[in-house]
C-alpha cells in the first residue's frame, strides 16, 4: 500500500472513531444526571453548590465524555489494532492486542480500586477534618475534578506491569535490576503515597501497598518475559546480552578514564619488558 493509502486508511479509522465517540457521549449524556448523582452518593455528608450558572450543564458534559469515552473503548481498540495489524507479523498482532487489552483491563481495574476504596475513603477522612461543626458547601465543579484525578492516577498506576512487560520484551528492564531495587522502590512508594493522599498512615499504607503489590507483579512478569525473549535470541544464535556488552565495552572505551588506565598498563608492561 503507497503513503496516500495508508493515510488514507488512517482518515477512514480515525473518522470511525470521531463518530462512534460522539454517538456514544451522546447516549451517555442523557444518562449524565444518574451518572453524577452516583459520584455525589460516594460523599456522604457533603453538600454540593453550583458556583456559576452553566457549571452543572458543563459537568455533565464532562461526565459524559467520560462514559462514552468507556463504552467506546471496545471500537477504539479495535480500529487500533485494525490499523496496525497488516503490518506485523501473527504473533506480534496477537502481543500487540494482548498489551491493548491488559491495558484497559488493568486501568479500569484501578479505577474501580478508586471509586470503592480510596475515594471514600478520602472524603471521609476529609470531612473527619471539621471538628468545628462548620457547615461545608462544595463546588460540583472541584468535586468532579477531583474525582476524575484520582481515576486517572490510579488507572494508570494500575498499568505498571504492562508497561514492565513491554520494556522487558525489548531488552530495556532486567529482572535482576528491579530485585536489586526493592528497598527503593518500597520507599518510593510510601513517599508518592504520602504525597498523592491526606495525612494520614492509613490512607498512605492504602495507597502505596498496591503500588508495591503491582511492582512485585511486575518483577514476576519481567522475569517471565526476559526468560523468553532469551530463548527466542538463543534460537536465532544471538546471545540476548551480547548487545549490552558491546555497548558498555564502547562506552568504557570512551571514557578517559578507561584511556587513562589503559595508558597505565600499558606503560607498566613496557617497564616490565625492558626489566626483563
Amino acid at each position: 500500500m503507497s503513503v496516500w493509502g495508508h493515510l488514507k486508511e488512517l482518515r477512514t479509522c480515525l473518522v470511525i472513531i470521531a463518530v462512534t465517540y460522539i454517538t456514544a457521549s451522546a447516549v451517555c449524556y442523557c444518562f449524565a444526571p444518574v451518572f453524577l448523582s452516583y459520584a455525589m452518593g460516594l460523599a456522604k455528608g457533603y453538600t454540593f453548590v453550583q458556583t456559576g450558572v452553566a457549571e452543572l450543564l458543563a459537568q455533565y458534559i464532562v461526565v459524559s465524555l467520560i462514559a462514552g469515552a468507556v463504552v467506546d473503548s471496545p471500537v477504539i481498540l479495535w480500529q487500533i489494532v485494525k490499523f496496525v495489524g497488516p503490518g506485523l507479523k501473527r504473533s506480534e498482532e496477537i502481543k500487540f492486542l494482548a498489551v491493548l487489552i491488559g491495558g484497559l483491563l488493568l486501568f479500569a481495574a484501578g479505577a474501580l480500586f478508586a471509586v470503592y476504596v480510596m475515594i471514600p475513603f478520602t472524603l471521609q477522612f476529609f470531612l473527619s477534618l471539621n471538628t468545628l461543626g462548620i457547615r461545608g458547601m462544595y463546588s460540583i465543579r472541584e468535586y468532579i475534578g477531583y474525582i476524575v484525578s484520582l481515576l486517572f492516577a490510579f488507572g494508570m498506576i494500575f498499568e505498571i506491569p504492562i508497561a514492565s512487560a513491554v520494556l522487558a520484551s525489548l531488552g530495556l528492564l532486567k529482572p535482576r535490576w528491579m530485585r536489586g531495587s526493592r528497598r527503593i522502590v518500597l520507599v518510593l512508594c510510601f513517599a508518592l503515597g504520602a504525597v498523592l493522599t491526606p495525612p494520614d498512615i492509613a490512607s498512605q499504607i492504602m495507597m502505596a501497598v498496591p503500588m508495591y503489590l503491582l511492582f512485585e507483579m511486575s518483577v514476576l512478569i519481567c522475569a517471565v518475559v526476559d526468560k523468553r525473549r532469551r530463548v527466542r535470541l538463543a534460537a536465532q544464535g544471538i546471545g540476548p546480552d551480547e548487545e549490552e556488552r558491546k555497548k558498555r565495552a564502547g562506552r568504557s572505551q570512551a571514557s578517559r578514564w578507561a584511556a587513562a588506565r589503559a595508558a597505565v598498563e600499558e606503560r607498566d608492561a613496557k617497564k616490565g619488558a625492558h626489566g626483563k
